[in-house]
């Protein structure tokens, strides 16, 4: 499986980045050539043209199915803000809702990237 880490030039990028303190701001799963599968606000799980123009390419072993079953649930607004406060014992988390890196995180077989930001994702594969 094909996981995209990107950036892009946009405040709520910038901001993700300067939260997180690293290279990376969102992540999907690589279809194909043409569509990627994401989370992004407000819409949430889609397969969506692949519209990523500064990203790389990690191979993480996975299941892309598993990512799939979870088109059309929405963007978790709350799990997003808990990244930029880290307030609590454990991340707030609506389970019928979904961010980027939990999607990737479901569909891998790594049970290290759950509950990790895209960057701190990016970090663990590439030591490993």
């Amino acid at each position: 499986m094909e996981v995209i880490f990107s950036r892009n030039t946009s405040l709520l990028s910038r901001l993700i980045r300067r939260f997180t303190n690293g290279k990376w701001s969102h992540n999907a799963i690589k279809i194909d050539d043409y569509h990627i599968l994401d989370s992004r606000f407000p819409k949430g799980v889609q397969i969506r043209h692949f519209d990523l123009k500064n990203y790389e390419v990690v191979e993480v072993e996975g299941d892309i199915s598993l990512a799939v079953k979870h088109i059309e649930k929405r963007y978790d607004v709350l799990r997003f803000i808990w990244y930029g406060v880290r307030y609590g014992d454990k991340p707030w988390n609506n389970p019928s809702q979904m961010i980027c890196s939990e999607l990737i995180a479901e569909a891998a077989h790594d049970s290290n990237l759950k509950g990790k930001t895209p960057n701190e994702q990016y970090k663990y594969l590439k030591s490993r």
